[in-house]
C-alpha cells in the first residue's frame, strides 16, 4: 500500500475516532445547559480573554445573528458578561464570568475524571501507546487551531 493511501486511511480512522470520543466527552455537558457551541465559546474566552462578539463570530465561523443569540444565552446563563467596550461605547466586550469560570473548572474535573476512568480500563500497553501518541495529537490540534485563527 502506498504511503499516501496509508496516511489517507489513518486520517479517516483518526477523524472517526476523535469525533466519537469528542461526542462521548461532550454529552454530560449538555445536561448542565452548556451545549457544545456554548462550551466552545466559553473555552475560547478562557484561552483568548475578553473579546468583541464580531471577533468571536469570526473565530467560531458563525453569523452575526447566531453570535448574538449565543451571547444572549451565555449572559442569561450567567456564564459570561457583556460590558461596553472602553475603546468604543457603541460596541460590547464579552468576558467569562466568575460563575462561568467555576462551571468550566467543574466540567474539566468531571471530564478528566471520566476520561481517566476510561483510560484505566485499557490494558497497560494501550495506556502507554496513548501517552506516547499525546505529543503528536497536541501538535496536530495546534496545527489546525493555528490555521483557523490565522
Amino acid at each position: 500500500m502506498s504511503e499516501a493511501l496509508v496516511i489517507d486511511r489513518l486520517a479517516g480512522e483518526l477523524r472517526t475516532v476523535v469525533n466519537r470520543l469528542a461526542y462521548a466527552l461532550r454529552s454530560p455537558v449538555v445536561s448542565d445547559g452548556i451545549t457544545p457551541t456554548r462550551l466552545t465559546a466559553l473555552m475560547m474566552l478562557t484561552k483568548l480573554g475578553p473579546m468583541r462578539p464580531g471577533d468571536m463570530a469570526t473565530r467560531l465561523n458563525i453569523s452575526a445573528a447566531s453570535m448574538s443569540r449565543l451571547v444572549d444565552s451565555l449572559t442569561e446563563g450567567g456564564w459570561a458578561l457583556r460590558e461596553s467596550d472602553p475603546d468604543d461605547g457603541r460596541a460590547s466586550i464579552i468576558s467569562l464570568s466568575s460563575h462561568g469560570t467555576k462551571v468550566l473548572e467543574k466540567l474539566r474535573r468531571e471530564g478528566a475524571g471520566g476520561l481517566a476512568a476510561g483510560i484505566q480500563t485499557l490494558p497497560a500497553e494501550q495506556q502507554e501507546a496513548l501517552a506516547e501518541a499525546l505529543p503528536a495529537l497536541v501538535a496536530l490540534a495546534d496545527h489546525f487551531l493555528d490555521a483557523t485563527n490565522a
